[in-house]
């Protein structure tokens, strides 16, 4: 199930709300139900979707009762699959391509009063070097129009980035925004 297909169960919110604490505020207000902003003062146009998986609809997008959880994913890492390859231009999530990048104009909200600004918290990282690829978390700080600050724990990705560096190579990254439920899982997983 795709991310697009969890919107429709999601309440729309057409009232004005700013990046900077409306989100979260509303948020909590609602009990963290699903909401997609379809108004946000800062970036007109774009929308922005919160509380959209949590455990008891994540295990609802697979197809499994919240108490096979761990067991289903055991056996997933024990049987990975063969993943479904599609060229660039049938792939939904290349519909909207930028040849000139303005991160700012993105719906990056500011989430907590004690954070320095705004960051995206609900993205992943895919990152490739040398035949090795990850899939992980990390809160990325807007810096600027065109920079995001990610702090790599000292975990795979970091592990990746500081063997490269020794010789003199870059890390390949994509930073993806509400991919498929099943990738987030596996994001998740260590």
């Amino acid at each position: 199930m795709a991310f697009r297909d969890h919107l429709g169960a999601a309440s729309i919110e057409d009232e004005e709300i700013s990046l900077s604490h409306g989100m979260l505020n509303h948020s909590q207000a609602s009990g963290h139900a699903m909401t997609v902003f379809t108004n946000i003062s800062e970036c007109p146009g774009h929308r922005a979707a919160v509380n959209m998986l949590t455990r008891d609809r994540l295990c609802q997008a697979i197809g499994i009762e919240p108490e096979e959880y761990i067991d289903t994913l055991g056996w997933a890492m024990s049987n990975p699959g063969t993943p479904e390859m599609v060229q660039p231009e049938d792939a939904p999530c290349m519909e909207n391509q930028q040849t000139e990048v303005n991160l700012e104009q993105l719906p990056i909200p500011h989430h907590w009063p004690a954070d320095r600004g705004r960051y995206s918290s609900a993205s992943i990282i895919i990152a490739e070097d040398n035949g090795i690829r990850n899939v992980s978390f990390h809160r990325q700080f807007l810096r600027d129009k065109n920079h995001l600050v990610v702090r790599l724990v000292p975990r795979h990705l970091r592990t990746m980035v500081m063997d490269a560096r020794k010789e003199g190579r870059e890390v390949s990254i994509a930073v993806v925004n509400g991919p498929d439920p099943v990738v987030l899982l596996a994001a998740a997983m260590s």
